[in-house]
């Protein structure tokens, strides 16, 4: 019997011996694992920070040619951002597209480039070679029916639309 306390024991020093070894290798391939996963994580925010850079550089020039809204906060993700993330317009009409656009800045007066810009990004799929006479005529109509004001302009920027309240 003391021969076998003996062998249990050799087992058991053993198994423990071999529980360390298995630890301590597990640890270092979590540690080499976590190391990837670090360089990965800085690897992405880096070409994040890249791509950032490229869409401020990119809404700063549709800003200045007059296709892009300026962001009113800072804090909100912009309408454009969100429209094309979500695509909304990918499905519907134009006068559906224009209706939503005009509605989800209420408070802006919009041309015709801005909401041309707006109802592209958001994946409506113009099939026609001269979109913004499209959503011109589109939002003409609009304001015929009395959905939305216009602010009638000669120039450049043209006429500008705002939807209309139901109060």
């Amino acid at each position: 019997m003391n021969t076998q306390t003996e062998h249990k024991n050799a087992l058991t020093c053993t198994n423990h011996y071999r529980t360390l070894y298995d630890v301590n290798r597990t640890f270092r391939a979590m540690d080499a694992t976590a190391k990837k996963l670090v360089e990965k994580m800085a690897e992405l925010q880096r070409e994040i920070a890249e791509l950032q850079r490229q869409s401020n550089s990119i809404s700063t020039a549709l800003e200045a040619v007059g296709m892009r809204i300026q962001d009113d906060d800072p804090f909100n993700q912009p309408s454009d951002a969100l429209y094309a993330e979500n695509r909304p317009f990918t499905h519907i009409s134009l006068v559906a597209a224009c209706k939503t656009i005009l509605r989800d800045h209420k408070n802006k007066s919009l041309t015709k480039s801005q909401v041309e810009y707006l109802a592209a990004i958001g994946g409506y799929p113009f099939a026609t070679e001269d979109a913004k006479n499209s959503v011109d005529i589109t939002l003409r109509r609009l304001a015929e029916q009395g959905l939305c004001e216009v602010d009638r302009t000669r120039g450049p920027a043209g006429n500008q639309y705002r939807w209309k309240d139901d109060e």
